[in-house]
């Protein structure tokens, strides 16, 4: 039922032309592609993970070029643990290290094949850089939330967690709650935030200037937040 789903998504995705048409181009829209349904980054096997209790959300894929790249060796029967492993990106790194280091100090499973990554924006970076000004960040992000709401009803997740402002910003118009300018002004606010049926953890990005005991302490509170949601 949940594959069903999320063909229907998907393919409604592959249609989308709203960040495309400004003016500097710097979008692609992967969607029509093999690569959308079997492995579309580094982060994620997207079908094998529809009913993960942990939905993270980033603000975007990168470069569509990398994704290729992923895709062709996925598709020449490199193991997908093999090719997570090898990829270099510090946020991955960052991210997996508080995540598991963070589920340690309360005595929790760190599962990260049962955690679900999808975006803010949905369509990849043209070109070859991860970061700039070479998107229009806003604009895709407010786009894209109702595809960010149609993954959440589908995956229906105990915990949602947000890296770095955007993503925030997202969940912030699905839901309709008011945040602040600066995620530093939201996390002085906010522990938890609760939308819907949703609890809605604000994280900093894995790779901000914040002091490892700062990110392990914000991350600490996903696994208590697990804990409480199964009691």
């Amino acid at each position: 039922m949940k594959n069903n789903e999320f063909d229907i998504l998907i393919t409604e995705l592959a249609k989308c032309n709203k960040c495309l048409n400004l003016k500097d181009k710097s979008l692609i829209n992967f969607y029509d592609a093999d690569i959308a349904k079997n492995i579309p980054s580094i982060w994620t096997d997207w079908y094998g993970r529809l009913d993960s209790e942990l939905f993270i959300i980033g603000q975007d894929w990168g470069p569509y070029q990398d994704m290729v790249s992923l895709y062709e060796r996925f598709k020449n029967g490199e193991d997908f643990q093999d090719l997570i492993d090898s990829e270099k990106s510090l946020t991955k790194k960052k991210l997996f290290k508080y995540l598991c280091e963070s589920a340690s100090l309360e005595n929790h499973e760190c599962d990260l094949n049962n955690i679900y990554i999808t975006n803010a924006i949905m369509c990849a970076r043209s070109g070859s850089n991860y970061r700039g000004n070479n998107i229009n960040l806003n604009h895709s992000t407010l786009c894209c939330s109702k595809y960010l709401v149609r993954q959440i009803d589908i995956v229906k997740p105990k915990v949602i967690v947000t890296l770095g402002y955007y993503p925030l910003k997202a969940l912030a118009s699905v839901f309709n709650f008011r945040i602040e300018d600066t995620l530093s002004k939201v996390l002085e606010k906010n522990d938890i935030i609760k939308a819907d049926n949703y609890i809605i953890i604000p994280l900093y990005h894995p790779t901000a200037q914040i002091s490892n005991d700062k990110q392990l302490e914000r991350y600490r509170s996903i696994w208590r937040e697990l804990g409480d949601v199964h009691e």
